[in-house]
């Protein structure tokens, strides 16, 4: 785990502030996956809220691997760069290989994924980000 850093002009530098960030996520991410489980058991009509936070959480995830591959772009190289990387495509992939649900045969729509399988689809990007905040 990479702590931050105050840099030479007293202020966190670049790496430690998405290091930071990257923490935030993890954490925000984990409250969401609760929520939806809540939501799941608790208040089904709150189903299209959690959808949508999680496609906000999703895109905030785009957001958040540019920002981690700018710092790395900017010198600051992960301890194991391989396995970073593993980490920002699964940050970015689990989430819509887990909702994207093929047509059927006659062309009709597939039903929307199950609040659990986002609940565990989540909590799974949440260990991701956490993971990819420990390899910075």
């Amino acid at each position: 785990m990479a702590l931050p850093m105050v840099g030479g002009n007293g202020g966190l530098d670049t790496l430690a502030a998405v290091d930071v960030v990257l923490w935030i996520a993890a954490a925000v991410l984990a409250v969401l996956a609760m929520s939806c489980g809540l939501a799941a058991t608790v208040a089904p009509g709150l189903e299209r809220g959690v959808r949508i936070g999680v496609e906000l959480a999703q895109g905030l995830m785009f957001v958040l691997v540019g920002a981690d591959l700018l710092a790395w772009a900017a010198g600051g190289s992960p301890e194991e760069p391989v396995v970073h990387v593993g980490y920002c495509v699964a940050a970015v992939a689990l989430i819509p290989l887990v909702i994207m649900r093929p047509k059927g045969e006659d062309g009709t729509e597939p039903e929307p994924s199950s609040l659990w399988v986002l609940v565990i689809a989540v909590a799974a990007v949440a260990v991701v980000v956490w993971r990819m905040a420990a390899t910075r």
